[in-house]
């Protein structure tokens, strides 16, 4: 990021003012890679290279059929069967 950043011109304070996070978060992020998804996104975005994570989430899902559908759904275990407890007579 330090690379982007640098090539816009930009100061740290610049870049932190404009993706709305703290200098100290991008400081992180530049000397140990260390960020919240959420930040990283915003600070991409300011930067202008955010284009392969718009990719990876604007791709439909396609399936091949609809019995792909079926196959993909998240399938219950059966159900156990109540065991019957003795009873106690008294």
């Amino acid at each position: 990021m330090r690379k982007f950043r640098l090539a816009k011109g930009w100061t740290q304070e610049e870049l932190a003012d404009r993706a709305g996070i703290a200098l100290s978060t991008l400081k992180l992020l530049e000397s140990k890679g260390q960020i919240s998804f959420l930040r990283l996104v915003r600070v991409a975005v300011i930067l202008d290279v955010d284009g392969e994570l718009r990719e990876l989430f604007s791709r439909p899902l396609v399936m091949e059929s609809i019995d792909a559908i079926k196959r993909s759904e998240r399938q219950r275990a059966p159900r156990k069967k109540a065991s019957k407890s003795p009873s106690k007579n008294l």
